[in-house]
């Protein structure tokens, strides 16, 4: 087929009509001669289809790499590979094992290096298909390189300076550094000048700005208690939804009934955002999102409360101009205080605190009694992982003989590249990559810690919620000293639990203190008792002391604050 007859399927692709173009296609082609064209619009043809299965998947990314070898690095090569990238990110977020197809993906994007290595499109897709692939370094290099031929925006920020808290290549003075330059991205809104804080009146309004009210993130746990006790003091709190009313759920419900106030933002402009904030009174407003997907980070750069704090969602400094503090504890944030922008406030123990779950607590026996294997576990966000996680990983199941490693994610990526990690050092067997728990089966996610003997926390970038899990399960956490607030919460978690032998100075400590735990089965057998029946008692779920704590320091931050109005 002459690819100038391509011409007639325009209307039919504007029209949607993929399913017709498709029949067509094939019924008056063969695969043989079919062109890098019209197999670059099959591919295309089979990906935009409502409702697509598994085999149309796969038959799109066959075509999209047959295009690509065929086309020989020509235009249709460049295309042919950004959708293959692009179908298999979308499978990534549709939590499909499709997204495994990377792998095929990096092959070709390699290849076609030679030609297009100065390629804006090309460089962009590197960004997603490294993402997938958990190569932070890559996808930084590629993030710099395209920075060459494009200004610094606020997509390609939040991603450089969220990429950078999964590796241990920058301190905070770097962060620091890059988000001075970042903070000029972002211009003002209109808003009304303001005065200081009346600790006079009846209520203080605190606003808690978030796109996470929702049953599928975490948040949840550390703020519903704290909305409640608040109820009790001189703080009226008000939920700032950042989600669409489309994507609201029973938990949204719940949170509508906590809050003294609610307003729904998520269709609002940033300017509305604004103005709706502002004609609320509100005194004190908390960013709990940062540089996190779908938050409004640019109203930040902008007065819009007397009093603004980051706080919860981002442990590290957002770099915009108008954040007054950043609520943080005494072992989150340590020398290196006054590189991170805004001011710190110390919590004099934790900087956040769980309510715990409904389900009932039951004692979670040690595995290995029944095993008689050692069972490592880590069920963090496999974006935690890096390569030096991995060289520990590996070098601690070298050491301790008859154990695995279970690993579980919140977000879908191609596991097949830690598979393969595994199978290179010839650890196939000693690995359990188990598939992310259903939103309305919580239960069976908690329950997984049952078949963990030790669980094995990320760095730099630490587990927070998956922590205090394993800590309410009983499971002891083991963790590495950090060097900033996203690299320490781990540190803060298990110094508040009384835990602190579990907390590893350097990758050797990490391998020595896992290897000496998988072998001393009574230390670990009495830590477990004791955890079970003391963590309650720990600040990690003392959420009134926590609101109590958060008050003081809300009262001490207003009284700075108020300094800087007449």
């Amino acid at each position: 087929m002459n690819d100038a007859n391509l011409s007639k399927y325009k209307k039919l692709f504007y029209e949607k009509r993929y399913s017709e173009i498709i029949l067509k296609l094939e019924s008056s082609t063969t695969e043989k001669d079919r062109s890098p064209a019209i197999l670059n619009l099959l591919g295309i043809c089979r990906a935009s289809q409502k409702g697509k299965t598994d085999r149309d998947v796969d038959y799109a990314l066959k075509d999209f790499e047959a295009a690509f070898n065929k086309d020989n690095f020509g235009e249709i090569s460049l295309d042919a590979l950004c959708n293959h990238i692009k179908l298999c990110a979308e499978m990534g977020r549709k939590e499909s094992d499709k997204v495994n197809n990377l792998i095929v993906s990096e092959k070709m994007y390699s290849d076609a290096s030679k030609k297009f290595s100065n390629n804006e499109r090309y460089l962009a897709h590197g960004i997603d298909l490294y993402k997938y692939l958990l190569k932070h370094k890559e996808r930084i290099s590629k993030l710099e390189e395209l920075l060459k031929f494009k200004k610094l925006n606020k997509l390609f920020g939040t991603v450089y300076i969220t990429s950078q808290m999964y590796l241990s290549s920058w301190r905070q003075k770097d962060f620091g550094d890059f988000q001075k330059k970042f903070s000029k991205v972002f211009s003002s809104f209109d808003a009304k000048k303001l005065s200081k804080i009346d600790t006079k009146k009846k209520n203080i309004n605190i606003g808690f700005l978030s796109p996470d009210f929702c049953k599928s993130h975490s948040i949840s746990y550390f703020v519903k208690n704290l909305i409640k006790d608040l109820k009790q003091t001189k703080f009226k709190s008000y939920g700032l939804s950042l989600l669409r009313v489309e994507e609201q759920d029973e938990t949204t419900q719940i949170f509508k009934d906590l809050f003294d106030d609610w307003i729904d933002l998520g269709n609002k402009s940033d300017q509305d955002t604004v103005n709706i904030i502002q004609n609320s009174n509100i005194d004190i407003l908390f960013d709990l999102a940062g540089l996190w997907s779908s938050n409004r980070i640019s109203i930040f750069n902008t007065r819009i409360c007397p009093l603004q704090i980051s706080w919860l969602g981002f442990n590290n400094s957002s770099g915009l101009n108008e954040i007054d503090f950043i609520l943080a504890d005494i072992n989150t944030v340590k020398e290196e205080e006054t590189e991170y922008g805004p001011k710190i406030c110390k919590l004099p123990k934790i900087w956040n605190s769980h309510c715990g779950f409904e389900n009932e607590r039951l004692f979670n026996e040690l595995p290995f009694n029944r095993n008689n294997y050692f069972t490592f576990g880590s069920l963090n966000n496999f974006m935690k992982i890096n390569d030096e996680v991995l060289d520990v990983w590996i070098k601690i199941l070298k050491k301790v003989k008859n154990s695995k490693i279970i690993l579980k994610s919140s977000l879908y990526i191609c596991e097949d590249v830690i598979k393969k990690r595994f199978e290179k050092e010839g650890l196939s067997n000693s690995l359990e990559i188990l598939k992310k728990t259903k939103r309305n089966d919580f239960l069976s996610h908690l329950n997984t810690y049952n078949k963990i003997d030790l669980c094995l926390d990320t760095f730099p970038f630490n587990g927070v919620t998956t922590t205090f899990e394993a800590l309410w399960k009983n499971v002891p956490v083991l963790t590495k000293k950090g060097y900033n607030f996203n690299s320490r919460c781990g540190e803060s978690i298990l110094k508040n639990a009384n835990l602190s032998n579990f907390i590893a100075i350097t990758d050797e400590d990490y391998i020595e203190k896992a290897s000496y735990y998988a072998s001393s089965i009574s230390v670990l057998n009495t830590i477990r008792k004791d955890l079970f029946n003391r963590i309650y008692q720990t600040p990690l779920f003392d959420t009134k002391q926590f609101t109590n704590d958060f008050c003081r320091s809300l009262d001490q931050m207003i009284i700075e604050i108020n300094k800087n109005y007449k």
